[in-house]
């Protein structure tokens, strides 16, 4: 069996990634960017011949287009009365729209199957020399990538296909061989375990149990909002807003979420108000504009001696003790050199204070809705405005020469010739055409923008991550999955949905280690257990040479049997046997209670497009990454050559063992 491997370049690897709602590709892997070009995954059946397209089409009557029209009998209608018609594709229209996956499945074949030949078609100009790289969902079964397979080298003159699994793609694009995949979809939560390269368990929240993923939280929220009109599309922008966030994990409240409470804000609006000077009640009002001797243009002078005080209005508004109190604080703070009373500047930082107030304090909050509205404009003949613009062009030349105020004839010679166009353009309505405009709207939201996070929705998550770790047969591969958990999927963008999943992770299923458990419970079989006396000397049960160095480090061989064994080292050797040695060998079970750590994996920095762009799509970059290893290395050894033959099928393998050849040559877990 022979194939002819690595010999593409990396800028003729097709990359495809689908999704259920929006499928990633791009033609080359030579840079590590984000995805150039997204689809929108549907298709849409064309009721006249029965195949698939990419846009919604329509038919229209069309205006116009240089048929001789009969005046009286409308546009559209040519001298021999024949209506004229043209189909006009709409990119932004979503009517009779088939979505062939759905939470991740295929549910129609077929119009999957024209919607890759469709991205295969936009992006590339050649079959016969452009490798595919596509992204498999877990949910695919075996006889749809057999399906897939037969139809792309069929169809598209392929040369060489590789499927590879999401989590495997993710895994290739966060570089650490051990991790913990949760995949937030559109409507189902993936997670995967990989340890090793390989996968060793899977979990998924699909819609067997109700909604999942991104869109539960939408629903939730059309269902909070619906008395104040707020429809799917409104809900989903929300919903990916920076006002919408999923509060942390509280225990103690009853929500498991601590809500802004009105007394809260009521306050902090208190103290954060910009202090106004009212009247005060210690002075005698003031007039509203006498006009006497100490006036001037009806500004009243304020007396310059602190002595002067009208005592008679003091004594008759009682509050005679307040004023002396005030006023010994005015002496005594101008008595101090360099001070000065600060509530002007106090007022000024609370008020800056309260424009500071993070999101998750806001009792309500501005949300910046945008509509795209659609609506046919009528086109004017282009003669006619090249008309007016010379004619507005020689007067302007005119006036310039004449230097004869310019700027105040402008707009005389604009307005002129509008009476003169309004008659023809009744009677001459030519076409027109369709311009999408963006409305922006602002809607006020209160608490509805943090209770969308459902509760149910979250503890379905977060005990599918559990089982899926748990589940792992062999236990050693558990700390590994725990520690490094990785949140990806346009789902998970939701502002503090990884943070809460972690928390509650953390808050329900962590296991603190005691220092009891760490050094008596990983211990070999043929390793004593540490004496009452305090002393960590192995009390070791076999016979050898009396005070043998070890071979391997001299470190406690308590401490070295208790780290190795939480790191998931199977096989390490005590201290005092040798390597190889038979009867000195043991074996070694793992056998604690895990996790003792749960955290998030490290993020790689050094790629700048996708630190700012974020990495809820790092299966696309694992993708492209794979298609570099599968497609584009040479010089490789022998064993390297059969590694990368089995990662892919070619046409040659393809001829010899047909579709099911892909479940040998793939990169499916």
């Amino acid at each position: 069996m022979s194939s002819q491997t690595g010999k593409w370049r990396e800028e003729q690897v097709l990359v495809v990634c689908p999704g259920s709602q929006t499928t990633l590709a791009q033609l080359g892997c030579n840079e590590l960017t984000p995805p150039v070009h997204r689809f929108p995954t549907r298709m849409f059946r064309d009721e006249e011949s029965g195949d698939w397209r990419p846009h919604h089409t329509f038919k229209r009557k069309k205006e116009g287009s240089g048929v001789v029209a009969v005046e009286g009998e409308g546009v559209g209608v040519g001298a021999a009365g024949e209506e004229v018609w043209e189909y006009v594709e709409d990119v932004d229209s979503a009517e009779g729209a088939v979505y062939p996956i759905q939470a991740g499945r295929i549910a129609n074949m077929d119009a999957f199957l024209a919607f890759l030949e469709h991205v295969h078609a936009q992006l590339t100009t050649t079959y016969h020399n452009t490798p595919v790289m596509l992204m498999a969902s877990p949910q695919w079964t075996r006889p749809d990538c057999e399906t897939i397979t037969r139809y792309v080298f069929e169809k598209t003159k392929t040369p060489a296909l590789c499927l590879i699994h999401s989590g495997v793609a993710t895994q290739y694009g966060l570089k650490w061989p051990n991790m913990t995949v949760v995949d937030v979809g559109f409507e189902k939560v993936d997670i995967t375990c990989i340890y090793d390269g390989r996968v060793v368990s899977h979990r998924d929240v699909g819609p067997d149990e109700g909604a999942s993923g991104g869109e539960a939280f939408t629903r939730r929220l059309v269902k909070l909002l619906e008395t104040k009109g707020f429809d799917h599309e409104m809900a989903e922008q929300l919903k990916r807003s920076a006002i919408c966030e999923v509060l942390p994990y509280a225990p103690e409240q009853p929500g498991l979420m601590e809500l802004p409470a009105e007394t809260d804000v009521a306050v902090l609006a208190v103290a954060a108000a910009p202090v106004s000077e009212g009247p005060k009640i210690v002075e005698p009002a003031k007039s509203a504009a006498p006009v006497g001797d100490d006036d001037v243009n009806g500004e009243a002078k304020e007396p310059d001696d602190d002595g002067v005080l009208d005592v008679a209005n003091i004594v008759a508004s009682g509050q005679t003790r307040e004023f002396l109190a005030k006023k010994e604080k005015e002496k005594a703070e101008k008595g101090k050199p360099g001070r000065k009373p600060k509530d002007k500047e106090n007022a000024a930082a609370d008020a800056a204070k309260a424009a500071r107030l993070p999101n998750s304090k806001r009792l309500r909050n501005l949300f910046h809705y945008e509509e795209l509205v659609t609506e046919d404009v009528p086109v004017a003949q282009p003669a006619k405005e090249n008309g007016v613009k010379e004619v507005a062009s020689a007067e302007g030349t005119t006036e310039g020469e004449n230097g004869d105020a310019p700027k105040a004839e402008e707009p005389a010679t604009e307005e002129q010739p509008q009476p003169a166009d309004a008659q023809p353009a009744e009677s001459a309505v030519t076409a027109t055409e369709r311009v999408t405009r963006r409305v922006r709207r602002d809607i006020e939201v209160g608490l509805e923008r943090f209770q969308f996070a459902d509760r149910e929705e979250i503890d379905r998550i977060v005990m599918a991550i559990y089982n899926a770790v748990q589940g792992i047969e062999d236990m050693y591969m558990r700390p590994g999955c725990w520690e490094n958990i990785v949140f990806v999927g346009n789902g998970a963008r939701i502002r503090g949905l990884r943070d809460n999943i972690l928390q509650t992770l953390q808050a329900r299923h962590l296991v603190s280690p005691s220092s009891a458990t760490m050094f008596t419970s990983e211990l070999p079989s043929n390793m004593g257990t540490p004496s009452g006396t305090g002393s960590q000397t192995p009390t070791s049960s076999f016979a050898g040479a009396p005070h043998q160095l070890p071979t391997t480090s001299s470190v406690n061989p308590l401490l070295q049997a208790a780290t190795t064994a939480s790191l998931g080292v199977p096989g390490a050797n005590v201290a005092g046997s040798n390597a190889g040695d038979a009867a000195n060998s043991t074996s070694h079970h793992f056998h604690s209670q895990t996790p003792t750590n749960i955290r998030l994996a490290p993020l790689p920095a050094y790629l700048t497009e996708w630190t700012k762009h974020g990495f809820e799509e790092a299966m696309f970059l694992g993708a492209q990454v794979a298609a570099r290893l599968a497609f584009c290395i040479h010089n490789l050894d022998a064993q390297g050559l059969e590694a990368q033959r089995l990662m892919s099928l070619s046409r040659v393998d393809y001829n010899e063992l047909g579709p099911k050849g892909i479940r040998s040559h793939s990169m499916l877990g």
